[in-house]
Parts: C-alpha cells; sequence; structure tokens
C-alpha cells in the first residue's frame, strides 16, 4: 500500500476555470476529498503492476483568481482514479488508502490555514509566500504518508490502523474551519 503525491499549482492566472466541487474541470477520473464521500473499490482503475497491494495517487491542486477587489487562492485535495490500484477488495485495503487521501486533505487544510494568515503586498509576494508555504506541507505530507505506511505495516496492524484513522479525524475535525477551498487573501 502505497501513496503518491500529486501537487500540480497554476498561480496568478488570469481567470479561473474551475467552478468550486465541479469533478468535470478536473477530468472524469478526478475526485474531490469530500467529507460525506468515501472511496470506494471501482474508484481504483490503474492496473496493478507493483509489488505494494494498493496506490492512491493523491494531491494538491492550487489556482489564484485576482480581480480589482480581492485575490482568492484556490486549494483542491484530489485523487486521481486512472492511477491508482488495488489488488484486492478487503474492507481494511480500502480503509488504508482513503485515510492516505484524508491525510492529503488534512494537510491542504494546514496548507489554507497558513495561507489565510498572510497579508500579501503584491502578486509576486503572494506567489512566493505561497510557494514557500507549499514546500514547506508538501515535505512534511510526505513524511507523514511515510509514517502512515511504516507504522500501520500497510495497514496490516490494525490497532494502529484504528489510531491513525482516530487521530487524523480528530485533526481534521480540529481544522473544519478550513475545509472550504477557497481562500480569500489580501
Amino acid at each position: 500500500m502505497k501513496h503518491f503525491f500529486l501537487f500540480l499549482i497554476f498561480c496568478l492566472s488570469s481567470k479561473f476555470l474551475i467552478a468550486q466541487n465541479d469533478v468535470r474541470a478536473f477530468g472524469v477520473d478526478t475526485i474531490l476529498w469530500n467529507e460525506n464521500v468515501s472511496l470506494h473499490f471501482s474508484d481504483f482503475k490503474a492496473k496493478p503492476g507493483r509489488s505494494f497491494q494498493g496506490l492512491t495517487y493523491s494531491g494538491l491542486y492550487l489556482d489564484m483568481k485576482k480581480d480589482n477587489k480581492k485575490t482568492q487562492v484556490f486549494c483542491y485535495t484530489v485523487f486521481i482514479s486512472q492511477k491508482s490500484f488495488l489488488k484486492d477488495s478487503s474492507d481494511e485495503l480500502l480503509k488504508h488508502e482513503q485515510l492516505h487521501f484524508d491525510i492529503t486533505e488534512l494537510y491542504a487544510r494546514k496548507m489554507r490555514q497558513q495561507i489565510s494568515k498572510i497579508s500579501f503586498q503584491n502578486e509576486k509576494n503572494a506567489s512566493l509566500a505561497i510557494q514557500k508555504i507549499y514546500n514547506s506541507v508538501t515535505t512534511a505530507l510526505n513524511k507523514e504518508q511515510d509514517a502512515y505506511d511504516k507504522e500501520t505495516e500497510h495497514g496490516i496492524n490494525k490497532a494502529k490502523q484504528k489510531q491513525w484513522i482516530d487521530s487524523v479525524h480528530n485533526q481534521l475535525n480540529n481544522l473544519k474551519i478550513f475545509a472550504p477551498v477557497e481562500i480569500d487573501i489580501q
């Protein structure tokens, strides 16, 4: 069970073409993280070809929209079906891979929190600050994903898996204020 982290950033675009929560804009094989919707076996469409049992290909998609009145940053957590796979249909494996996706959302919220605290003087400062935040958050995210796989033995250790699920869900709840994908910045 492995997690692959994907990051897409398109800062300072003149038009933001993706409507909030419109998955079609990302592609038919992309799922946006939603606390009310879990991944299903059918969401994992890649052909298994690696030694591990599953792969969750998820990451962050960032965009920025600026008009005369305000600047907005959009931070989405995405799952790419065509690059994700499961070798078997055990509920435990699906729960393990779901938590990889949830961890990605947790770090998206941490990123949104950090971005929301910064006052930007101009577009160049905004882009540089966001890039610095991204570098810090994604480094921490990758370490967290690795720690999760290691500590849970890729989901085999049921007690550790339960601890991780509880911890991540508690942290998501504590950062619920940063669940909206849109961040208004000054």
